[in-house]
């Protein structure tokens, strides 16, 4: 049997200790916002180069999203680094989402190692020029992909994919490293809410 998560330490907290001492061993140049409110404490991840499409945070309860953003609204998550604490009867904190539970001495050390320091080499392998990201509209934009561009000309944009209602945005991951490329035709919101407006007619 284990006990409920402590709330005597603050997973944003411990963020931004592990940030200002690892910042460096980021390859692409990243900052970070700490929001502190009642509700909904968190701390925002900017990379300056890295598609602007791509949203990092930490926060108490998911500990680390990665997301993708586009017109004002997030369309997908990415990659989830969710650490569920929990203490163990042996007094040890572990991830109840892990099988076998693998216990440290303190709830920093399972979050750092467990998420923070997957999250760095996560973006030290994708947040390059080798990769795109790739958004999916169906009706609305509703999927997101990281591809490396080996992926991507391996795997092309199919026909079934930029036809009718449905329609791919392929970003560079990195600014600067080329143009997007929409394939497709979506419809704009100003679009969609025409249409409405002529279907309740």
């Amino acid at each position: 049997m284990t006990t409920k998560k402590e709330n005597d330490f603050s997973i944003c907290e411990i963020f931004r200790e592990w940030f200002a001492e690892n910042q460096h061993r980021f390859n692409q140049k990243c900052s970070i916002r700490y929001y502190k409110n009642r509700e909904f404490n968190h701390v925002e991840i900017d990379f300056e180069n890295v598609a602007k499409e791509i949203r990092c945070w930490v926060d108490e309860n998911s500990t680390l999203e990665i997301a993708a953003r586009y017109e004002g609204e997030i369309i997908d998550f990415i990659k989830d680094m969710e650490c569920c604490v929990r203490r163990g009867k042996n007094r040890k904190y572990y991830c109840a989402f892990c099988e076998p539970p693998k216990y440290y001495k303190t709830p920093k050390e399972l979050v750092v190692e467990h998420t923070f320091e997957n999250f760095l080499k996560w973006t030290n392998e994708v947040f390059n020029t080798d990769h795109v990201l790739k958004l999916d509209y169906r009706g609305r934009w509703c999927a997101s992909r990281i591809l490396s561009k080996k992926e991507l000309k391996k795997n092309p944009i199919k026909k079934k994919e930029q036809t009718g209602d449905n329609a791919v945005l392929i970003i560079p991951m990195i600014n600067d490293d080329g143009d997007p490329v929409l394939y497709g035709n979506p419809m704009t919101k100003a679009q969609k809410r025409e249409l409405q407006k002529q279907e309740r007619k």
